[in-house]
């Protein structure tokens, strides 16, 4: 299945991170960093604009008047709650409607390739990065056993960008 991303790679963006990808034998990376990019924003804007925002409006006795330990913990598990929706919504997808994944056997579902497998990498990647920079900023907050954590789940995310099975990188262009 083509990755169903609206926005195809960008060529500078691709050649840029070609060596990177050849050096850490990730060669799906640069088909979808863009991605990644994409989810990062799109978790860091639900840590600062629609968690508040919508927080504040559902819960207006209680949300405004939460110390500022409890208020980012508070966002962080609403993003965390809004990116496990979303990945579980793409992964069930991609098992109902990826053509090219159904017609793999079971070694290559699990190191196989397809662009839809790619976007859903992306976003799960994504998060692990936002995860990553969130508790590095608040390190007083989440401490050294949760940065170890959020490094450990960035970098076995990241090898999901490995293809055994195979190496083509299907993507809109």
């Amino acid at each position: 299945m083509l990755d169903p991303f609206p926005i195809p790679p960008p060529a500078f963006l691709q050649q840029a991170l070609q060596p990177l990808a050849d050096a850490l034998s990730l060669p799906a990376l640069p088909s979808h960093f863009h991605e990644v990019l994409f989810a990062i924003a799109l978790y860091t804007f639900i840590d600062t604009i629609a968690s508040p925002f919508v927080s504040a409006r559902l819960f207006p006795k209680t949300y405004p008047y939460l110390d500022k330990r409890t208020t980012i913990n508070w966002n962080v598990h609403m993003v965390s709650f809004v990116q496990s929706i979303i990945i579980c919504a793409l992964s069930i997808y991609t098992m109902l409607y990826d053509q090219e994944r159904k017609e793999m056997d079971w070694a290559g579902r699990v190191w196989g390739y397809t662009g839809m497998s790619g976007l859903v990498q992306a976003m799960a990647t994504g998060y692990f990065a936002w995860d990553f920079f969130i508790t590095l900023i608040h390190l007083d907050i989440f401490g050294v056993g949760l940065l170890a954590h959020a490094v450990s789940a960035l970098v076995v995310f990241s090898f999901g960008y490995v293809s055994r099975a195979s190496t083509r990188h299907k993507t809109k262009m």
